[in-house]
């Protein structure tokens, strides 16, 4: 029987609400299993392009990072990154982004985790980016954003 995310759906979504810079990126949780997170984000051409017209390098790392981090979270809760890689493939071309995050492996002291980053434009899809990233758990929820989504203090 598979085990129940430690952080839902609906918490993740508050967590992505309440962070000022996911908020203003108008980032969305598309789905959330144990060990496995998608997120979505609408191409805004007016502020997050670079200079061809692409998305921006930084929010590509945005997503891997996010990514990968929600996919720990829903394995041992509140976490921060210790540390993410990013490989781009291809330039960010399309309408929206998405990520997949999925836990590779979790120990008391870390969690690794793997992303991909894709492009969609008129309904396809395309890898433009890999990642991956070495998560810490942060201990029962003691960082102020999560204890409010959670419904703490």
């Amino acid at each position: 029987m598979e085990q129940a995310p430690v952080i839902d759906i609906e918490i993740m979504r508050q967590v992505a609400d309440i962070q000022t810079f996911t908020n203003w990126s108008g980032l969305e949780v598309v789905s959330c299993a144990r060990g496995r997170v998608e997120i979505a984000l609408p191409f805004r051409r007016e502020d997050m392009a670079q200079h061809h017209g692409f998305l921006h390098g930084g929010l590509t790392g945005f997503l891997v990072d996010t990514a990968c981090a929600y996919a720990a979270g829903t394995v041992v809760g509140d976490v921060v990154t210790a540390q993410y890689s990013l490989h781009y493939l291809s330039p960010g071309v399309g309408d929206r982004f998405s990520a997949v995050g999925e836990v590779v492996k979790t120990s008391k002291r870390q969690v690794v985790v793997d992303a991909k980053v894709f492009a969609e434009k008129q309904g396809a899809k395309k890898l433009i980016a890999k990642g991956s990233a070495v998560i810490f758990p942060a201990g029962e929820a003691n960082s102020e954003t999560t204890a409010k989504a959670i419904g703490g203090a």
